[in-house]
């Protein structure tokens, strides 16, 4: 029984392995290049008129063909399949047989440049699923570019400004876009910019088995997972704080600009790059690179269902003509500490003093001559006491209760140590008056009718957050 059994078990398991040893025979002997190239030469032949051109598409030999490309270190066997691309009379053919589009060849030669140096994929394989690299299961680093996206290997070799006038236009509009909407507020590049998402430094030389596909709807690779982000962040991501909404079109330019920003870079004798400087001179550049993305224009008070907490309005007419400037820079330079308002100064997101200096100067490029009238905190004999029984009627609303020592909700929070060094003078002139375009109405004369007293007690009151939280802190 046992005999018959093994016996069985000896003819299943060669027939098994005559199976898999044909079916490796027939791939090996008629590959699918292999294929591509006896149909090619067929048309070659039928589309060759000129005696000449026809001996030569007569001639041609078909065999494994690749392209050694020494300086970029690099082997490409792309011509296997795309064998007509450097051929007129493929201009109508179908792919892979097509002739290459444009005239990007004549100072492009394949011989010097290859393909994937372009458009990526994996340069030595030798049929299409492993070349383009786009499944899950083909495990290699760099699937191939898609065609909308083809002008970011353009930034290889060539700088931003190059580019905007010469067919890559695309590049230095997501590179605009990039700026304007304030990606670098919250993402670090090259050691500048915000903290509160990771550093983009290499981004579009990661793999796409370093990004999370499982949310993704279109072909799992890296650039449909930038632009289904860009798209809708929490479709992807879904605890991102991102806060910058993108149409299709939009997060197909910044896709096409993230995908430049590589760590690997091309031999010098390969570069085209002009004296074009990355970093923007003027105030209001700077501003929209990195704050625009939370505060908008500014203007108004904002409550972020995302951070939960409201973002202030950084340059209403009310909070600008009260700040001077030294304290307004204090703010931008040191943030605002357990909030995603990040330090800015030079050792935090590698911001200079003089490009803090431009951003205050746009910021109260409107300020008004008119001063508020003064309040003169310091003629007051001050009562804590009385400043929390006011503070927790008419402030914690907004600002917190007691016990969470003023940590701000509609409000902001008032235990920040950057507010906590505030002149007193400028917090009671600022609950006195108020401020317009955000939540906080006046409490002096022209509003709630709290007196002079009543506000100095209450900024009395305030100063003492720093040292409530930090004892809070002691009992944990």
């Amino acid at each position: 029984m046992y005999r018959k059994f093994y016996l069985i078990l000896l003819l299943t398991s060669a027939i098994v392995l005559l199976a898999f040893s044909i079916v490796a025979t027939v791939k090996e002997v008629t590959p699918e290049w292999k294929q591509y190239q006896s149909e090619y030469k067929e048309m070659f032949i039928a589309k060759a008129k000129d005696p000449e051109i026809a001996e030569q598409a007569k001639s041609f030999q078909i065999g494994h063909k690749q392209i050694y490309l020494n300086t970029l270190e690099r082997v490409d066997r792309c011509m296997n399949c795309h064998i007509g691309v450097d051929n007129p009379l493929m201009a109508g053919a179908d792919h892979p047989y097509k002739q290459h589009s444009g005239n990007y060849l004549d100072n492009h030669p394949i011989a010097k440049f290859g393909c994937t140096v372009c458009h990526d994929g994996q340069g030595r394989a030798t049929n299409k699923k492993e070349a383009h690299a786009t499944d899950l299961d083909t495990h290699w680093d760099t699937p191939i570019l898609p065609a909308k996206y083809i002008e970011s290997a353009c930034a290889r070799c060539h700088d931003k400004e190059m580019l905007k006038d010469s067919g890559a236009e695309k590049v230095a509009q997501g590179e605009m876009l990039f700026r304007e909407k304030g990606c670098r507020g919250c993402h670090k590049l090259a050691g500048v910019g915000g903290v509160l998402g990771k550093a983009l430094d290499g981004i579009g030389s990661q793999p796409k088995h370093y990004f999370s596909l499982r949310h993704v709807e279109g072909d799992k690779t890296t650039y449909a997972w930038l632009q289904e982000h860009f798209v809708d962040p929490r479709a992807i991501v879904p605890d991102s704080e991102m806060r910058v909404v993108l149409n299709g079109e939009e997060a197909d330019l910044l896709t096409t600009y993230v995908l430049t920003i590589k760590t690997d870079e091309i031999p010098k004798q390969y570069r085209r790059i002009s004296n074009y400087k990355d970093t923007p001179a003027d105030g209001e550049s700077l501003y929209k690179m990195y704050c625009i993305a939370c505060h908008t224009d500014g203007k108004y008070s904002i409550y972020d269902e995302l951070f939960k907490r409201t973002i202030p309005a950084v340059m209403s007419p009310d909070f600008i003509r009260t700040i001077d400037d030294a304290f307004l820079k204090k703010i931008i330079n040191d943030g605002r500490k357990d909030t995603q308002m990040t330090a800015w100064k030079p050792d935090a997101a590698g911001l200079t003093d003089d490009e803090l200096n431009r951003i205050v100067t746009y910021m109260t490029r409107n300020r008004s001559g008119e001063k508020p009238a003064p309040f003169g905190y310091s003629n007051f004999t001050v009562n804590k006491k009385s400043g929390q029984e006011i503070y927790d009627v008419r402030c914690a609303s907004c600002h917190g209760i007691m016990a969470r020592a003023g940590e701000g909700y509609l409000g902001i929070d008032l235990t920040n140590p950057v507010i906590q060094s505030a002149d007193p003078e400028f917090l009671a002139i600022t609950i006195r008056d108020g401020r317009k375009g955000t939540t906080m109405v006046p409490f002096g004369a022209k509003g709630l009718k709290l007196s002079d007293q009543d506000i100095a007690d209450i900024v009395a009151y305030l100063r003492t957050f720093a040292q409530m939280k930090h004892n809070q802190g002691n009992m944990k």
